[in-house]
């Protein structure tokens, strides 16, 4: 708290705004009146740059604000709760929410948890991959790969690999990154009162990442560890194991995406799938994408490539609402 004692409240408020992102600033403002959004304005014209330590205690006190009862008579959690809810559409909103606290009200990295993926990207950009790794595991797997994908590429398959390997940390490794983020970790033991990372962690942050950065992350991995890399390619999910859905779970995809993105997405995929796909539509559907496809002429590969992750990216987000399961590579769910 001494890093912010001698700033005023509106420079406070600018640099958590600025830290919070474009969207919900806008959002702030809108409640706002013209004279208090020219009063923070003023202030953010004036910040060139934050120092990380500063950022992480206005951070601090901000959630500690949000927990304390306000003077109207509002509990921080219930205040925070019903912003957040206005602030965002309902599914960001619940996810913020089901971040911000766990059952004992703490996580660790938690001041990390509302800041965009640029502002952790430079938070982390100087820092030793292992500290990275332990951040990222903390994060939700949309946010770690889109931080990854900001990283510098020769710093991105190191931090894929250190979590994969990351196992069991210390509580006070994990108390001390969180009070001094700068501080490299220098070694992590197996003593540990926590499991995080793993194989599995890194399959799904490298799951959202797109496909170039994926292949390129997979392929800096192979060339020193090449039995990890295919260990993180078997755990992976990917679009030709939409095959091992039930029809029903097909069904429910099929509803969220497009013909002609569909039709693209199975330019290369295996007559196994298709047939998976062309089975839960109506006979006259499968039959115009047949032709369809057909008539398609030669398409850019990355075109398909990214038609496929849009699809994937659908139904993590249905089997995350829990209308469908994702069988095959990606997971441990079998139906039975």
């Amino acid at each position: 708290m001494d890093l912010i004692k001698g700033l005023t409240g509106p420079r406070k408020a600018a640099v958590l705004l600025m830290v919070m992102g474009e969207s919900f600033t806008t959002h702030v403002f809108k409640h706002l009146d013209e004279h208090e959004v020219k009063v923070i304005g003023e202030h953010m014209a004036q910040i060139k740059s934050v120092d990380t330590q500063l950022i992480a205690s206005i951070m601090d006190e901000f959630f500690a604000a949000c927990r304390e009862s306000s003077v109207l008579g509002v509990s921080g959690s219930s205040f925070f709760k019903k912003t957040v809810s206005q602030a965002f559409d309902s599914r960001k909103a619940d996810s913020l929410l089901s971040e911000f606290t766990t059952q004992d009200g703490h996580r660790p990295f938690e001041m990390l948890r509302s800041l965009s993926p640029q502002v952790l990207a430079n938070l982390l950009r100087d820092e030793h991959p292992q500290t990275v790794a332990l951040i990222l595991v903390n994060l939700s797997h949309q946010t770690a790969a889109e931080v990854i994908q900001l990283l510098p590429e020769a710093v991105q398959s190191e931090v894929v690999v250190r979590i994969a390997e990351l196992d069991n940390v210390p509580d006070e490794i994990v108390d001390e990154i969180q009070e001094v983020i700068v501080e490299q970790i220098a070694d992590i033991g197996n003593e540990s009162n926590e499991k995080l990372g793993g194989i599995q962690a890194a399959a799904e942050i490298m799951n959202q990442v797109d496909q170039k950065t994926e292949t390129s992350i997979l392929e800096r991995i192979e060339a020193d560890r090449e039995e990890l890399a295919e260990e993180i390619r078997q755990s992976m999910f990917v679009f030709e194991d939409l095959i091992h859905l039930d029809d029903r779970s097909i069904r429910t995809l099929l509803k969220e995406i497009s013909n002609d993105e569909l039709i693209l997405a199975l330019k290369t995929a295996s007559e196994g799938l298709a047939d998976k796909i062309f089975g839960n539509v109506s006979q006259r559907a499968a039959q115009m994408m047949k032709e369809d496809m057909e008539v398609m002429g030669p398409v850019r590969l990355r075109d398909v490539e990214q038609a496929q992750q849009n699809i994937l990216k659908t139904a993590r987000r249905l089997e995350e609402e829990g209308k469908i399961v994702l069988g095959g590579k990606g997971g441990d769910d079998v139906l039975v």
